[in-house]
């Protein structure tokens, strides 16, 4: 007779070439991990979180590294641990059902949706306190790190109130007269105003002037300690690429996610009223926006390293409340069927590591000389060009176009796709709900489905604020 006993959970791994995947968290520790869990309001607030993250980015990312490191992702081994309330978040603004990351941050910094584009600041006008703000009221120290600019829309809408996500000096401004403890990721740029007579009043003077240690490169972040504010500007603009910063020597003096994180919880942690800090992943939203799959795929690994230091530093401190989520999806990224049967998916996955630098390092590469060039096509990506696919992206150069990511994509698009079965269904962001995960005091009042605004009081009401 025929044995009909359905397979083992490991044999199941093993035939469906997922092996790696038994290196899950061992439900014990789960379980021990849950029973530590601090009872009473939540000292801390970690608020982890990935911008414009697709579901099919997940699996992307969960099949690249069970080929790769056979071991599944941190996001996906969260979804195994027993200690983590999990939800499905919608993710609209008060003005789209397809959100802009200033209203969804603002959606959890303030607890009320926004328009589009605007940061804690209503459709009537009204400035909406941002949780920062009732943060340091407390006497709990705050946060910000990403891998954007510092004065970016996401790590905004916890601290700052502006009618429009552009007026990022305003954002700098605010950071420094709201003194949030410490400051990490890019934007150097908005750190400076100019003004109508023509001069330029530095903010950063103003910052070292209130006790801030001002760090420029991840030489000086590693050798910064001590408990006094913080801030660090590693670029003028976005953090370069992940995959660019690995590969191009010029950019190894620039830290990662992982690093910003760790030393934000090192200088934060020992506040005797406990912290607030957001950490976002801020450029997967750009590679999506780019449809640039090795960019994005490495973005992700980064930002999901991150997830094991949140975990480590929860094990010995359960009074914190960790929240890892994303804002909305960009891009619609999904790694597609290829071959008969779709038997190519896997080795089509594995073309995408010939891919060394971003669609961004080539848009450099380009406009420093203002020329397409073969030579960096093929050290980036390791394909040729036709004269025709040369000709798409010169005109782009010609025409001035702010990004180069469309071009490309059109010149190289189908191609890339062909090799890395990695398929997209716009440039844009998506209105699709989103993986939401919470550990900590106050994470039982997460319902299954959640509202992005409805988690402001949930984080106030779990940390004690007076709202």
């Amino acid at each position: 007779m025929e044995n009909t006993k359905p397979p083992s959970r490991r044999q199941f791994l093993k035939l469906s070439g997922l092996a790696g995947a038994a290196s899950l968290l061992p439900a014990s520790k789960s379980v021990a991990a849950s029973s530590a869990q601090a009872a009473g309001p939540a000292k801390n607030l970690i608020f982890l979180m990935v911008d414009g993250l697709c579901n099919g980015t997940v699996g992307l990312a969960h099949h690249w590294k069970l080929r790769h490191e056979q071991t599944p992702l941190n996001w996906i081994q969260l979804f195994e641990r027993v200690d983590f309330k999990r939800a499905y978040q919608e993710t609209a603004s008060a003005s789209s059902p397809v959100t802009d990351s200033a209203a969804a941050a603002s959606s959890w910094g303030s607890g009320q949706r926004v328009n589009n584009g605007s940061i804690n600041v209503n459709a009537s006008g009204q400035s909406l306190k941002p949780i920062l703000s009732y943060a340091k009221e407390a006497g709990k120290a705050t946060g910000l790190v990403t891998t954007c600019r510092i004065t970016h829309a996401t790590p905004a809408g916890f601290a700052a109130n502006v009618t429009d996500r552009e007026m990022e000096d305003q954002i700098a401004l605010q950071y420094l007269e709201r003194e949030v403890d410490v400051l990490l990721g890019g934007g150097a740029r908005n750190f400076k105003q100019k003004q109508d007579d023509g001069s330029v009043i530095d903010y950063l003077p103003r910052f070292k002037e209130k006790g801030y240690d001002v760090v420029t490169n991840a030489a000086e972040l590693a050798a910064s300690h001590g408990q006094s504010p913080l801030i660090g500007l590693f670029s003028k603009s976005h953090i370069p690429y992940a995959i660019d910063r690995k590969n191009d020597p010029s950019l190894h003096d620039l830290p990662g996610l992982s690093d910003m994180f760790r030393k934000a919880l090192a200088r934060l942690d020992g506040q005797k009223d406990g912290f607030v800090l957001q950490v976002e992943g801020g450029r997967i939203d750009h590679a999506g926006h780019a449809n640039d799959p090795a960019a994005i795929l490495h973005e992700f690994l980064e930002f999901d390293a991150c997830i094991a230091i949140a975990l480590e530093f929860i094990e010995a401190h359960p009074d914190t409340m960790l929240i890892v989520t994303t804002d909305h999806g960009t891009g619609g990224c999904q790694l597609n069927g290829a071959g008969p049967l779709y038997v190519d998916s896997g080795s089509a996955l594995e073309r995408i590591d010939q891919f060394k630098y971003s669609f961004e390092w080539l848009q450099d590469q380009f406009r420093a000389t203002g020329r397409f060039h073969s030579l960096p096509l093929k050290i980036a990506l390791g394909i040729d060009a036709t004269d025709e696919q040369a000709a798409i992206v010169q005109a782009a150069l010609d025409s001035n176009a702010e990004y180069l990511s469309g071009a490309l994509n059109e010149a190289f698009g189908k191609e890339i796709k062909d090799l890395t079965a990695v398929g997209w269904t716009s440039s844009k962001h998506t209105s699709e709900c989103v993986d939401f995960f919470a550990f900590g005091p106050g994470s039982e009042a997460i319902p299954p489905f959640l509202k992005n605004y409805e988690l402001f009081g949930i984080m106030t009401s779990a940390l004690g604020l007076k709202v």
